[in-house]
C-alpha cells in the first residue's frame, strides 16, 4: 500500500481534547529561562554483560558504549569471529565462550540476551536465577511454552526484567499515545501496519554447520517468521494503543521471492480481529522495500501515521480544527499534507525555537536512537528499581499473538485466542 492509498485526510485534531492537545504540541506560554539539563545518572556504574554477538548483540554493545554509567564487563558468543567483532566495540570486556562464566561474574549486574529467539529460554532463565537484571530481545521466544516460561521467570524475579519492545520506550511513540488517549481519532475504525524490506534474510557462512546456525530465521523449527521477528513490534504497539488484545488471527503467505529451500514465508498478510469488530492488517515482505514500514491508526475524526520514528496527523474535513497548527511543521505525505507531531515541540518552544521551522530528523539516525532509548530506559529502571513499561506480561502477550498468528499464516487459516492464553497465572 502506498502512502497515498487510503490516507486522503485533511489537517487535523479532535476538538473534544483541545486543551490537552495544545499542551502536548507546545501551544503554551513561553518561559523566559530554559529548563535545567537532564541530570546525569547517579550511583555506581552498572556492570553489563551481552550474550549473543550477532548484528543485534553488537548494536546493543554500541548503544551501551554511549550510555553514561554503563560498564561493559563481559560479552559472550560461541562463535569466535563474532566475539572478536564484539571486542572491537568493547575492547576491555572479558569474552568467555560459555555464558555461564559471564553469569558467574559478580561484577555483571545486568545481562542483555541477544541470541537467536529460539535460544532465549534457558539463557534467560539462567540469568534470572543468577540474580541478574535482564533485558531480553523481542520476541521472547518462538514457542508458547518457552515464552510463558521466560515471562513467568521474569515476573517472579526480584530484579528488573525488560523485553525489547522498543516502541514502549520511544518518546515519539509515547507522545502519539497521549494524543490517542485524548480521543483524537474519534471512533477507531481500522489499523494498518506493514514491514517491507528487500533482503533475503540469508547470511553467508564459512561452513555448512555455521550456515545452518546463522540462518535460523529461515526454518520453521526455529523461527516464528516475519510476523514473529518483525511483526511483533507492530502487534505490541496496536495492543498498547487500543488497550485490547485480539480475538482471532487470519493469515496467508508464501515463498515468493527467495526460493532457496527455506520453509519460512518471505511474504505474509495477517488480519487480527479485536473486540467491537475492529481489525488490524499487517503486511510484510522480503521481496520489496517499497514504502518501507509504518503504522496507521484510522478513526472517524482523524488518522495518525507513524513512520521512521516520525508521526503525522490528518483531520477529516468535518472535524473541528484548533489554533495550534501554526506552531507545527507540515510535511507532504503522498497526496496530502500532514501536521507533524514533534515529541519535543514543547521543549523547542521553551527554548525559543520554532518547531514548524526545525529540520525533520534523519530517519536512519532516529531508528538507531530507538535502541539506545530502550537500553537507556532499562538501565534507568535498574537504577530506580522501577518496573519497566515493557515488562514480562507485555512481552508475553505480544509473543502469544505473534506465534499464533504465524501458525495461521503458515496454515492459511484462522486461529482463535482464548482469554486464558494471555494470562501468566
Amino acid at each position: 500500500m502506498s502512502q497515498g492509498d487510503g490516507i486522503n485526510r485533511r489537517q487535523f485534531l479532535a476538538g473534544s481534547a483541545a486543551a490537552a492537545m495544545m499542551l502536548m504540541v507546545g501551544a503554551e506560554e513561553l518561559k523566559a529561562d530554559p529548563p535545567p539539563p537532564t541530570p546525569a545518572p547517579t550511583g555506581p556504574p552498572i556492570g553489563c554483560g551481552v550474550i549473543g554477538l550477532g548484528f543485534r548483540g553488537r548494536d546493543i554493545l554500541s548503544a551501551l558504549a554511549k550510555q553514561p554509567g554503563a560498564n561493559i564487563i563481559a560479552i559472550c558468543d560461541t562463535y569466535q569471529p563474532a566475539s572478536k567483532r564484539g571486542l572491537e566495540i568493547a575492547p576491555k570486556a572479558a569474552s568467555p565462550i560459555d555464558y555461564h562464566q559471564l553469569l558467574d561474574n559478580k561484577a555483571v549486574d545486568a545481562v542483555f540476551v541477544a541470541t537467536p529467539t529460539y535460544l532465549h529460554r534457558q539463557i534467560t532463565l539462567d540469568a534470572i536465577a543468577a540474580g541478574k537484571h535482564v533485558y531480553c530481545e523481542a520476541p521472547l521466544a518462538s514457542t508458547l511454552d518457552d515464552a510463558k516460561a521466560i515471562a513467568v521467570g521474569g515476573q517472579g524475579s526480584a530484579k528488573i526484567f525488560q523485553v525489547g519492545l522498543q516502541q514502549r520506550t520511544n518518546p515519539q511513540v509515547t507522545h502519539v499515545l497521549k494524543f490517542i488517549e485524548t480521543g483524537t481519532l474519534g471512533d477507531t475504525a481500522q489499523v494498518r501496519t506493514q514491514w517491507h524490506k528487500r533482503t533475503s534474510w540469508r547470511k553467508p557462512a564459512p561452513t555448512d554447520a555455521r550456515e545452518k546456525e546463522i540462518n535460523w530465521r529461515l526454518s520453521r523449527a526455529t523461527s516464528s517468521g516475519l510476523v514473529g521477528e518483525e511483526g511483533v513490534h507492530h502487534i505490541d504497539m496496536t495492543n498498547w494503543f487500543l488497550k485490547s488484545l485480539p480475538l482471532s488471527a487470519t493469515g496467508m503467505g508464501g515463498v515468493l521471492a527467495w526460493k532457496d529451500g527455506r520453509d519460512v514465508f518471505d511474504t505474509v498478510q495477517l488480519i487480527l480481529e479485536y473486540p467491537n469488530n475492529l481489525h488490524m492488517l499487517f503486511d510484510a515482505t522480503l521481496a520489496s522495500s517499497y514504502d518501507a514500514s509504518y503504522d496507521l491508526f484510522m478513526g472517524s475524526l482523524s488518522t495518525i501515521l507513524l513512520k521512521e520514528n516520525r508521526a503525522w496527523m490528518f483531520q477529516e474535513a468535518d472535524s473541528p480544527t484548533l489554533g495550534w497548527e501554526v506552531y507545527a511543521r507540515k510535511d507532504k505525505i503522498g497526496d496530502e499534507t500532514g501536521i507533524a507531531l514533534v515529541a519535543d515541540a514543547t521543549k523547542q518552544l521553551t527554548l525559543g525555537l520554532k518547531p514548524a521551522a526545525e529540520k525533520p530528523p534523519d530517519p536512519n539516525a532516529a531508528l538507531q536512537d530507538e535502541l539506545s532509548q530502550a537500553v537507556g530506559a532499562f538501565l534507568q529502571s535498574v537504577r530506580d528499581n522501577k518496573k519497566p513499561d515493557a515488562g514480562p506480561l507485555e512481552g508475553y502477550q505480544s509473543a502469544v499473538v505473534a506465534i499464533k498468528a504465524n501458525d495461521a499464516i503458515q496454515s492459511g487459516s484462522t486461529v482463535s485466542f482464548q482469554k486464558e492464553m494471555f494470562d501468566l497465572a
